[in-house]
């Protein structure tokens, strides 16, 4: 059934609505329908960052009574020392270790790539490699990528736990 909507009911308001907005702090009243005039500014051409009081001195040089501020120069702010030597040398030491870490989990990944693919394409060799392959790399497939898991998640733990750490003595 189609929705015809020449018999849907019309609304028709006969009684229009008037809002009106009230401040909670008395403000005057203007003669054009309650709008507040709008504030001018009581000093010209002070800038963006300027102040008042800077604008009421009277010792206000020629060039800022053109328009610009006075600039403070202050001293550039010196990196705080948080690491000693003997920290920056074992940050050194760790990183080192991390990386080796990572070299050796890459390494292992091009392992058990090198597996798999072996394993795949064993059923397309020749009867003699399919054996070996079967001899060989089947039982280290499983052994090897369980070694990798667990590495890879004693890592990530590992990283989180130091993330916290660093955290803790902030």
């Amino acid at each position: 059934m189609a929705l015809s909507y020449h018999l849907l009911p019309r609304l028709q308001f006969t009684k229009t609505v008037r809002f009106t907005a009230k401040s909670q702090t008395p403000t005057e009243p203007s003669s054009d329908g309650g709008e507040v005039p709008q504030k001018k500014p009581s000093s010209q051409g002070l800038g963006f960052g300027s102040s008042a009081a800077s604008a009421s001195n009277s010792s206000v040089s020629s060039k800022q009574k053109k328009g610009r501020a006075s600039i403070i120069r202050r001293s550039p702010v010196e990196k705080p020392v948080l690491f000693s030597e003997e920290d920056e040398a074992k940050a050194k030491e760790m990183g080192s270790n991390e990386s080796a870490f990572v070299v050796a989990w890459l390494v292992l990944g091009g392992v058990i790539l090198v597996e798999g693919l072996a394993l795949a394409t064993s059923g397309f060799l020749p009867e003699e490699w399919d054996k070996l392959f079967v001899k060989y790399f089947y039982p280290s497939f499983t052994p090897t990528v369980l070694l990798f898991i667990a590495g890879t998640t004693a890592y990530g733990v590992i990283k989180y736990l130091q993330n916290e750490e660093l955290k803790g003595q902030k």
